[in-house]
This record gives structure tokens, C-alpha cells and sequence, in this order.
């Protein structure tokens, strides 16, 4: 089941990064604006993954700490 979810996760997000440099191309930004779409994306993800970093609690760092 994991492993499912993992296959899926990364293709959703590889239509994901699809689909935002390819609007970023027909909105007119050039065709060196996928990187910044792919950037941003990934700006984006980072703060999420900090964002339930610090909402899991700190249980978890004390259990590595020991």
C-alpha cells in the first residue's frame, strides 16, 4: 500500500511540474520559465515539509536524541 502511494504521489507531482511549466510557456514568460515554475513549486513543498516539521511535536526529536 505504501509503495502505491508512493508511485502515486510521484507522478501526480511530475503532472504537477508538467502542467505549471507548460502554463507558465502558453501564458507568454518564455521558455526559460519553467525553471522558475519548478522553483517556485519546490520553494512551495519546502515550506510544507517545515510547516508539519513543527506541527508533528517534538516527541519524535527527543526519542532520536536518546
Amino acid at each position: 500500500m505504501a509503495a502505491s502511494v508512493n508511485i502515486g504521489m510521484f507522478n501526480l507531482g511530475n503532472a504537477i511540474g508538467a502542467w505549471a511549466g507548460g502554463a507558465t510557456i502558453a501564458a507568454g514568460f518564455g521558455l526559460a520559465s519553467p525553471n522558475w515554475a519548478g522553483a517556485t513549486l519546490s520553494l512551495m513543498v519546502l515550506g510544507l515539509a517545515v510547516v508539519a516539521w513543527v506541527s508533528s511535536g517534538r516527541e519524535y526529536a527527543a526519542v532520536l536524541a536518546e
